[in-house]
């Protein structure tokens, strides 16, 4: 297994980027046959199945839904016939023969980054030909990297008009989804990225972007991790948020490894410790459910 990082400068972009070229669309860990395995092998509970409308201005949402009791082999085959995202995320915790190829994922990283790569959380992603994952932001590093399939990353700077601030607050602190709204201007601003097999990609921590399949099944891995500085950016988003709810403070966006960062990053750890325990996520009802025998997959609840 190989996999080698090199940091490239992009026209639209402030920040390097980190390109990668790798062999683990070689791996027989991702064929159908080890995919319908895994996908009976992972908690059902733990499945993410969403579908997304088509690509347009505003403020987009995925839609929810589940399985119940279709195999893994029947899943995988509605994903080929519909328009289905599928996330096992932690896959490198919850399935441990794909924790091998996460240590490599992130030790290579870390090796490249110089620096100590933490919170290492490997989600196989299996997708639907032409589906459009909506226009959003994560608040952890990110690594996509490309195993079956292609599609189109659409990258968009980190800044106040592609992503305000209070929304990136909000997002931190778990409110919601990490959706955000999208204006056809952007693209004015964007980076395409094609990502064919053995290709990947890591990007600036919180910055925009939107994802396009191309017209056949994908299979890619989205690494989410953290090093100490994005750690306590995101921690500083954290208080900057709880700061701005509960008192009226009107914080601007963390720079750097300022004092000013640390400070905040503290301050996180208070909010939370008398936070914990005091509010439960409610459950989510999903919206649809896969059915090979209905149009599409999918049948509404």
């Amino acid at each position: 297994m190989s996999i080698h990082w090199q940091y490239v400068r992009h026209d639209k972009l402030d920040s390097n980027l980190l390109d990668a070229e790798h062999s683990l669309h070689q791996s027989p860990l991702f064929c159908d046959a080890s995919l319908a395995a895994l996908l009976d092998a992972y908690p059902r509970e733990r499945l993410g199945i969403w579908t997304f409308g088509e690509h347009a201005e505003g403020d987009e949402r995925p839609i929810f839904g589940t399985a119940n009791d279709l195999s893994g082999e029947e899943i995988l085959e509605a994903v080929k016939k519909g328009r289905i995202w599928l996330n096992l995320r932690a896959t490198n915790e919850l399935v441990p023969h794909y924790a091998e190829t996460a240590d490599h994922i992130f030790d290579s990283l870390q090796s490249r980054m110089g620096q100590r790569i933490i919170k290492r959380d490997m989600s196989v992603l299996i997708s639907s030909p032409g589906i459009h994952v909506h226009y959003h932001l994560d608040i952890p590093l990110v690594a996509l990297l490309q195993v079956r399939g292609t599609k189109t990353l659409y990258l968009y700077p980190e800044a106040e008009q592609f992503a305000p601030t209070e929304r990136l607050e909000a997002i931190a602190l778990g409110e919601g989804d990490e959706s955000l709204f999208f204006e056809s201007a952007f693209d004015a601003h964007v980076q395409p990225v094609e990502l064919k097999p053995g290709k990947g990609i890591s990007w600036p921590q919180n910055a925009p972007h939107r994802v396009q399949n191309g017209d056949m099944m994908n299979v890619s891995l989205s690494c989410e991790f953290m090093t100490w500085p994005a750690l306590f950016r995101a921690n500083a988003l954290y208080a900057n948020g709880r700061l701005r709810r509960s008192f009226g403070a009107r914080p601007g966006r963390p720079k750097g490894m300022a004092p000013a960062t640390f400070g905040k990053a503290a301050l996180a750890r208070v909010f939370k410790k008398f936070e914990r325990g005091e509010t439960t996520p409610e459950p989510r009802d999903p919206a649809f459910v896969l059915d090979l025998d209905s149009p599409g997959a999918v049948r509404t609840l």
